[in-house]
């Protein structure tokens, strides 16, 4: 059975060649085109680069294909669909930017002057994935990576800085020469007074019931299958005379909690980014947005419940007890009275962003720079 699984996806692959030879017969644009399947809207990182690929002089057509891989049989026959518009646009494109895994990127034969970069949606390693991980609980069956080519055809793969360069090296199994150190375009979002003003005048606008007196707790946890009694331990344990909650949670949600029974919106209106323009403290597990804290100089903490059991499915590309820049506890208690405490080493917090993300005065332009 194992065997003709195989055999079927190798016939899928050749038949999609064989459609993409035809496709390649159109002649190549000046047109750079976007693709993630993370969401279905546009990501900060996107927007910037597009936002200064239109100030340039002979600025090239921007094709933006964004579409979330859902679960269920009807979203996956939609994005199967979806695969052969990605497949005419990048036939046609002298440059394809993807923040993920893009299967047609990666099973195709390309033109030898298509230009891809892989700008991965996570600012520096934290966790293990893709090649790191094959056959481990949460990573892909090697035999099926081999078969699809998973991460190949990169010309570029950027990383957050030079400590991190050979965690992503690894990850996606690349050359040294594929590896450019330069950190996404979200670093300028995070710096940036102007989107910070603008961020946090849109937050209490859609929030108009949430006050700005009282401080703001941001909860990101990593995805799990079941987050119900997780989200209970922080919700129950929050002093709501004193902090306001904003749960975000990794499908995209958000909550934001005024006391224990009253939250408003579960829609998503904010980005992690945004968020962090209007949190006062961060508190997640494992998720790589403590490399964003350290940006905007925010105090993070780190509860670690199950700790033991996620090393052991996935594990970590550095040593988190010891790297991790704040307080790490199984107990939510230990970390709020952390909190009410303001206990937080910033310079431990400094240092750790200046061993992993590199400091460029615009990240932005230097991404640019590689589309040229």
């Amino acid at each position: 059975m194992e065997t003709i699984k195989y055999v079927i996806i190798k016939i899928w692959k050749a038949f999609n060649n064989l459609i993409y030879s035809f496709m390649k017969l159109f002649k190549t644009k000046n047109k750079v085109t976007f693709i993630s399947r993370q969401t279905n809207d546009n990501n900060v990182d996107f927007n910037l680069i597009i936002e200064e690929l239109n100030k340039k002089e002979n600025a090239p057509k921007i094709v933006v294909l964004n579409k979330k891989l859902e679960k269920g049989l009807a979203s996956k026959i939609s994005y199967m669909m979806h695969m052969y518009v990605q497949m005419y646009h990048i036939a046609t494109s002298k440059v394809v930017i993807i923040d993920g895994y893009c299967i047609v990127i990666s099973i195709l034969k390309h033109k030898k002057d298509l230009k891809v970069i892989q700008i991965w949606h996570a600012l520096g390693c934290l966790k293990k994935f893709a090649y790191s991980i094959l056959d481990k609980n949460e990573g892909s069956d090697s035999k099926i990576a081999k078969v699809m080519n998973m991460h190949k055809n990169y010309t570029y793969i950027l990383a957050s800085g030079e400590y991190c360069k050979e965690y992503f090296r690894q990850a996606f199994d690349a050359r040294e020469d594929q590896m450019k150190v330069i950190p996404l375009p979200r670093v300028d979002f995070l710096k940036s007074d102007f989107y910070k003003k603008q961020t946090i005048d849109k937050f209490y606008s859609c929030y108009s019931e949430v006050k700005d007196e009282k401080k703001k707790i941001l909860y990101v946890p990593t995805f799990r299958k079941n987050m119900d009694n997780l989200l209970e331990d922080i919700i129950n344990n929050v002093n709501y005379e004193k902090y306001d909650l904003i749960i975000k949670t990794h499908d995209d949600t958000e909550q934001v909690y005024t006391s224990k029974d009253k939250f408003y919106s579960k829609n998503s209106k904010f980005t992690g980014m945004e968020l962090l323009h209007i949190a006062d403290y961060i508190i997640t597990d494992y998720s790589a947005i403590v490399y964003e804290a350290s940006v905007v100089n925010k105090p993070i903490y780190f509860y670690n419940y199950d700790y033991e059991e996620y090393i052991k499915n996935r594990g970590f590309y550095i040593d988190y007890e010891k790297e991790m820049p704040g307080l790490i506890s199984k107990d939510i208690k230990v970390i709020l009275d952390a909190i009410e405490k303001n206990d937080f080493d910033y310079k431990r917090l400094e240092s750790f962003k200046e061993k992993y993300i590199d400091d460029f005065e615009n990240n932005t332009k230097e991404i640019v720079k590689l589309i040229d």
